[in-house]
């Protein structure tokens, strides 16, 4: 048999994390934007294990992490969970650099940091490999789910499509290159880094799907060549569309009632569902200026559901229908000669829904439950049942959030909101600046007063008065970015 790896004890200041790392969406630019990526995709799992290290000031003996020597710095390509914890643990002031990150694991960290008997290790046992395929070959065996996070964290498909592009870039899907361009180009939207997570950890494959159809592509002005994938008209004109997509796809359900899958099915679903109201107006095509046009016919061909080659660039796709193959022209989203027409804009339908896309994944499961149905809801026809609703979640989502900081929960939901809004943002108090410089929590602190959520408890307790659909819209929207911000900031206190 051929010896095992070496082992041998190393400083932590020698090791490096992979900035490749298959749990990543993109590439890490350096050390620090790879600790930020480790967080912001196995933040919760990072700090279950450093839970089980401060407790427990042992390492698991059986699980050795894999190294690779560069030039006497150490690379992480198997234990990148246990040197961030372990970093954070030796330095909670690593989490400066985000936010948004701070605000969500620093008390946390600190708080098993006081909690512990232990310190941090000056050094790690590891194991050094002598080159990346040997050490790849031991790691893609290894990963299994285990304990939430405490052992050894198995690799979704999106994982499982990183680590195979990840030495030879032919091997890139379409998928993987569409959520490395939109991790990339959007880093600065916290709304669509958070969505697009959401959909990559839960719902990769229809991702696959969506860009995998030729019809999608040239909708969206997707071009995909060499591995990589741009946006044909540009990443501002592209992002309400995109944004659109992505929450859609981070619930469980369309608004249908159906699966996603069992929703876009077929090539002529995925066009009716992306020229549909709500979609066609947020289409990048509808805003291109006068030295830009759109070809009146497509330029590649559909293809089916597996690789991520090119179109044949026939004009032709095909769609299933019956169990038959049948070929379509594509249509273009939107014919050059459309910015010539002097008709006035079609009148915009009016809303009917609160909470259409809304992501609350870190809460439970009875209340996404209670947000989808709620979405689907028509505000207008139902206003009493969705101003009922509307309550109730607010209660439910404000009470498990303190709950999950180990707070007591106030029992006036004014006092509930405010609460809440102040643990995430202690400045939420403070008197109302300029409009554009006030945050959206200080905004919805300042507006919840006991007498505006008397009237959201009439919804409930009210047997004769209840409220309009406008009133019911105003409060959702006052809401939704504390709804979302509370997603984001949830403790780790279990509800007892």
């Amino acid at each position: 048999m051929n010896p095992p790896f070496p082992i041998k004890s190393v400083a932590l200041d020698s090791l490096d994390l992979d900035l490749r790392n298959s749990r990543f969406p993109r590439d890490a630019q350096s050390q620090s934007d790879a600790l930020e990526l480790m967080l912001v995709t196995a933040g919760d799992e990072c700090l279950e294990l450093l839970r089980d290290l401060t407790r427990s000031g042992q390492m698991n003996s059986s699980d050795i992490p894999i190294v690779l020597d560069r030039n006497g710095r150490h690379l992480m390509m198997e234990g990148n969970r246990r040197l961030t914890a372990i970093r954070l643990w030796r330095d909670p002031s690593l989490l400066v650099q985000n936010s948004s990150l701070e605000n969500q694991y620093r008390s946390r960290v600190e708080r098993l940091i006081d909690d512990s008997a232990y310190a941090p290790p000056e050094e790690l046992r590891v194991a050094v490999a002598p080159n990346e395929n040997e050490a790849d070959r031991w790691i893609e065996r290894k990963h299994t789910d285990g304990a939430g996070g405490a052992g050894t964290v198995g690799w979704g498909p999106a994982m499982k499509d990183r680590r195979k592009a990840r030495n030879d870039p032919t091997k890139t899907s379409r998928a993987m290159a569409f959520v490395d361009l939109v991790s990339r180009e959007y880093e600065d939207e916290p709304a669509i880094q958070v969505a697009v997570e959401t959909v990559r950890s839960r719902r990769y494959t229809m991702i696959q799907r969506f860009v995998d159809r030729g019809v999608v592509r040239e909708i969206l002005g997707l071009d995909f060549a060499d591995g990589k994938m741009s946006f044909k008209y540009g990443a501002k004109a592209t992002m309400p569309i995109v944004q659109k997509v992505l929450n859609d796809f981070a619930q469980q359900k369309a608004a249908s009632g159906k699966t996603w899958a069992r929703e876009l099915d077929t090539v002529e679903d995925f066009r009716n569902y992306l020229r549909g109201p709500g979609y066609l107006e947020l289409l990048p095509g509808n805003e291109l200026d006068d030295n830009q046009s759109v070809n009146s016919q497509a330029s590649h061909s559909e293809e089916s559901d597996r690789g991520s080659g090119s179109g044949s660039g026939s004009g032709e796709h095909e769609t299933e229908s019956g169990g038959e193959t049948t070929k379509d022209h594509i249509v273009n989203v939107k014919n050059a000669d459309d910015k010539y027409d002097q008709r006035p804009p079609r009148p915009a339908p009016a809303r009917e829904n609160i909470f259409r896309g809304l992501v609350l994944d870190k809460f439970t499961l009875r209340i996404q439950e209670m947000v989808r149905q709620t979405s689907l809801l028509n505000a207008n026809r139902q206003n009493e049942t969705v101003s009922v609703m509307l309550r109730v979640i607010l209660d439910l989502t404000a009470y498990q959030f303190l709950k999950s900081h180990g707070k007591v929960a106030p029992r006036g939901l004014d006092d509930r909101l405010k609460t809440s809004i102040k643990l995430i943002e202690p400045t939420a108090s403070d008197d109302l600046g300029m409009a554009e410089g006030t945050s959206a929590l200080r905004k919805a602190f300042h507006a919840t007063t006991a007498n505006s959520i008397r009237l959201a408890q009439y919804a409930v307790h009210d047997i004769q008065s209840g409220q309009t659909p406008a009133e019911v819209f105003t409060l959702a929207d006052r809401y939704t970015p504390v709804l979302e911000a509370m997603n984001a900031n949830m403790g780790s206190t279990p509800i007892q």
